[in-house]
């Protein structure tokens, strides 16, 4: 089966780097003395329009044709599809309990995503073919003004799902080709009995451009399947597809991949942001003047960046920048490349700069490490027999709280023999505010916003010689860990690394002698040092319920 999708993105790319898996980085990265244990993969979706247009009166974006009909296909078979002509409500939480009976506690939060994030542009189409166009289900007299190729504001594009595909082409390539890791084919292994929840675990938060892209990234790992859902050209976003691959997601409120936003002494130091507040620093300040002194887009720039932001004043604007440049737009004549990047970089900085304290770390993000340390440390748990026999896994904790299931006929609670075994591989897609501050939590030191289509990868190693085992057991038996590691886990032999996009990461604490794996280097931290580095970041409920502090009332 010839790939649908190019292996080499397009020159005009804003996308993440890989890693070339040459025969000297396998036989540097993955020696035969260790085996892998399981890989956590955190990505971010792939390129997408601007979320909202203030800088240049550019009215359609025709991008999205598969990226439409793929979604209404989705739609339809989790049961949420609208007919155009319907109206969907505006999202407001005031209106709960109220007489429109459409405003449930599910539906009213700003970006509840399930029902309403996708809005009407992924549920107004009928394909007839793919090539050929779409039929409008709208009125007679809409037809002449939308286009089925067109994008609403923040919606994946079709160069985005052919990213995220590149991206499931990567892992396939490391973890079926050529480390025989995980199934070559799924449904064949589902067809002898044993379920792809046995050892792959998928979740993705409710925003549509995340599902999308997981969907992408599972057609690239795995393409042609399921068989009834391919086409000769892409495999659909059906029924059929959700029955082989079970995607997670959560409402927004249990939603870990997201900064903590209800907690008050988290989210407060993200309102309201001024540009006066980081313009004493030189280099922002000149990205500032450089910026306003544009005559295409200085006077509106100026304009947005007087008023005050939720966590960047200058994000808004390299937002629509990138966007443009990664679907083969021109900047305006007198905007480079080193400015727009400049802008991202700015926008980063004021995004990210209060991760680099721990305090903001535990309160914003310790949840989500909570959940990639658990379920690394059921892994290590594992028998010999549970390694060799997926089916004898056993189920994952709490960790997955919260948990729905987009399956055929709706989003519903996993039944209990659906619930997920320890996996292999995880699968986590989110978006920039998700992988770049895990990244920084880590160890990255960016200094410009994460592309699209970034991945943060967990790996999990056991060293097969038993000497280096016992004596780094001896070593680290004390070392902090976190409440939810339980003491008596033994990590002796066990070893984390941690990747950004194509870049290994130094974790801080796993620097020091007796921390890291002796022929690894410093690079791959001993398991028991990675808890240790994650043990203050990551707090009881009842911790975080007093830290948070009280989310004051909004005054009339």
């Amino acid at each position: 089966m010839s790939a649908p999708v190019s292996t080499d993105p397009p020159h005009f790319s804003q996308a993440a780097p890989l890693p070339k898996l040459t025969p000297e980085y396998m036989e540097k990265m993955y020696p035969a003395y260790l085996e892998l244990v399981q890989a956590q993969v955190f990505f971010r979706h792939g390129e997408r329009t601007p979320v909202k247009m203030r800088l240049r009166n550019q009215k359609t974006w025709p991008f999205c044709q598969r990226a439409n009909f793929l979604h209404s296909e989705f739609m339809k078979a989790v049961g949420r599809f609208v007919p155009r002509e319907e109206t969907m409500p505006v999202p407001n939480p005031q209106m709960v309990g109220g007489k429109d009976s459409r405003y449930t506690e599910k539906t009213a939060t700003l970006k509840c995503g399930l029902e309403y994030e996708p809005a009407k542009w992924s549920v107004r189409l009928e394909p007839s073919h793919l090539d050929n166009g779409m039929v409008d289900l709208g009125k007679k007299d809409e037809k002449k003004t939308w286009d089925p190729k067109t994008c609403e504001m923040g919606q994946l594009s079709d160069i985005g799902l052919d990213t995220l595909y590149r991206t499931g082409a990567f892992l396939r390539s490391l973890y079926v080709d050529k480390l025989g890791f995980v199934p070559s084919d799924p449904e064949s292994a589902s067809a002898h009995g044993r379920r792809l929840s046995d050892w792959l675990y998928i979740r993705s938060t409710d925003y549509s451009r995340v599902i999308q892209s997981t969907h992408a990234l599972l057609v690239g790992m795995y393409p042609g399947y399921p068989r009834s859902a391919w086409d000769g050209d892409w495999t659909s976003f059906n029924a059929d597809f959700l029955r082989l691959f079970p995607i997670h997601t959560r409402f927004h409120k249990d939603e870990t991949m997201h900064g903590n936003f209800a907690c008050y002494n988290f989210i407060k130091h993200f309102v309201d942001i001024t540009v006066d507040e980081d313009n004493r620093f030189k280099w922002i300040s000149d990205v500032y003047r450089q910026t306003i002194a544009l005559q295409s887009i200085g006077q509106r720039a100026k304009e947005m960046m007087s008023k005050p932001h939720f966590g960047s004043n200058y994000h808004p604007i390299y937002d629509e920048l990138v966007s443009l440049v990664a679907h083969g737009g021109e900047l305006p004549d007198d905007v480079s490349l080193d400015l727009m990047e400049s802008l991202g970089a700015a926008a980063y900085y004021q995004w990210t700069k209060r991760i680099h304290y721990q305090q903001d770390q535990r309160l914003g993000f310790g949840r989500l490490a909570d959940n990639i340390v658990q379920t690394m440390a059921q892994a290590a748990a594992l028998s010999d027999e549970q390694l060799a026999n997926d089916s004898r896994r056993p189920r994952l904790g709490s960790q997955t709280k919260g948990d729905l299931v987009l399956a055929p006929g709706g989003i519903r609670e996993p039944h209990d023999d659906e619930a997920p075994r320890v996996p292999k591989l995880a699968l986590y897609g989110g978006h920039d505010i998700t992988v770049g501050p895990m990244s920084i939590i880590m160890g990255a030191n960016n200094r410009r916003w994460l592309p699209f289509a970034s991945t943060l990868t967990f790996e999990l190693f056991k060293d097969k010689r038993g000497s280096a085992q016992a004596a780094q057991a001896t070593k680290t038996a004390d070392l902090p860990r976190p409440a939810t590691v339980p003491r008596d886990l033994k990590t002796g032999g066990y070893y984390v690394r941690v990747r950004l996009n194509d870049q290994v990461l130094q974790v801080p604490t796993c620097e020091v002698p007796g921390k890291h794996h002796p022929q690894m280097g410093s690079s791959m931290c001993t398991l028991a040092a990675f808890f240790e580095h994650l043990e203050p970041v990551i707090a009881s409920e009842k911790e975080l319920k007093r830290e948070c502090g009280t989310m004051p009332v909004p005054e009339d």
